[in-house]
Order: structure tokens, then sequence, then C-alpha cells
């Protein structure tokens, strides 16, 4: 049987691509694409990291960081109804291109113009972990509660953006 290279192909088990990946992470199963692809191969799915990539958009995986600074998927949490429905639905889509943090302070990079929105959706999410945010044109200044903690913060801002298609 001849796989395509689509998020939406069905493999050899009859079941798509985007359906595994969901049953996967569900289960606890994370890792990069690289990974991804890697555990499917094992199980007899043959796919590209392309079409894990387009396969993770199609379900709206999370993009994070683990413990040891590496990128993996999860499933998004379930919705909690706040006033940025607009900007969750992907609208306004990979505002973000770059968060960083020194151990006290985080700093997320956007498009020109567009930090301020991206402020405002953030301290709108209610992160309890930070004291407050300060936008630029196209840079955003994070204050965490708890220095201990910065690293822990951005990896949750990096998800919740993630998350939203912001990021």
């Amino acid at each position: 049987m001849m796989l395509h290279n689509y998020a939406g192909c069905i493999n050899p088990h009859g079941m798509k691509i985007s359906s595994q990946l969901t049953r996967l992470l569900s289960s606890g199963i994370s890792g990069n694409q690289a990974r991804l692809v890697e555990i499917l191969g094992q199980q007899g799915v043959q796919t590209t990291q392309s079409s894990i990539s387009r396969a993770l958009k199609k379900i709206n995986a999370v993009k994070g960081v683990d413990e040891n600074g590496q990128t993996i998927y999860s499933l998004p949490q379930q919705g909690t109804g706040n006033r940025v429905e607009v900007m969750e639905s992907g609208l306004f889509g990979s505002l973000v291109y770059k968060v960083l943090d020194n151990g006290h302070l985080i700093v997320i990079h956007t498009r020109p113009g567009t930090a301020p929105a991206v402020a405002k959706v953030i301290d709108d999410h209610g992160f309890e972990q930070t004291i407050g945010s300060v936008a630029g044109d196209d840079t955003i200044l994070i204050i965490p509660s708890d220095v201990k903690k910065t690293g822990q913060v951005a990896s949750r801002i990096i998800s919740y953006l993630t998350g939203i298609g912001l990021y």
C-alpha cells in the first residue's frame, strides 16, 4: 500500500496519521517530530516528518519544551472560555517568533506592531506566576513573581502561545 505525504492519509492499519498522533499524545507519549516518526515506524506506520508536522497542526498539538530543553508536542488543554477566542481561532497566527529568559525575566519578540496585542492575550490568560508585562512595538517583557520558576513560566507561556496559534 502506498502512503501519501499528507496529514489525512490512511496508513496500512486503516487509521489517519492525525488519529494515531492523537492516540500517542493522549497516552502520554511525546517527543519532537523526528521522534514521533520513529515511534510510528516502530508501530509499522511509515510516514515522514512533513506529514507529522501537518498532522500535529491539524490536531492543534502544543509545542513545548521538556525538562531537558528538548522540543516536545502534547495535546492542548481544554479551552477556558476566556475572552481571547478570536485570537485562539488562529486568525492572527504566528505573531510571536522568539521567547527567551535569563533566569530572571522573560522577553518575547513579536512581529512589529503586535506586542501590545500579544501581551494583552497573555495578561488576559491570567498566568498567576507573573507580576505583569510591559509591551513595546515588537517586544514584551514579562516579570515572573518567583525568579526560581522563570524557566517554568517561560515554558508555560510558550505552550499557551503555541496552543492558540500565536507561536
